[in-house]
């Protein structure tokens, strides 16, 4: 897997999978995908849009789902 599609793929397997993700989120599965596709294919090539952040990060702590931002934008 390419490193810069990591961040997505990371965020979207501590939540379920891309359903989970976009239903938890009220978003069609095809956008969550997008995050983990190249940017070149129009993808968001492996970032999750800041726009997304808060609902993950509130979901997270709600599930007690080990999340913080510096997954979401890969500074580990």
């Amino acid at each position: 897997m390419p490193k810069q599609l990591s961040p997505a793929r990371e965020v979207v397997a501590k939540f379920g999978g891309v359903r989970a993700t976009a239903r938890m989120l009220r978003l069609n599965p095809s956008a969550v995908s997008r995050w983990m596709m190249p940017a070149k294919k129009r993808g968001t090539g492996g970032h999750v849009p800041q726009r997304h952040w808060s609902a993950l990060l509130s979901h997270a702590k709600k599930e007690q789902i080990k999340l913080a931002v510096n997954d979401l934008v890969n500074l580990k």
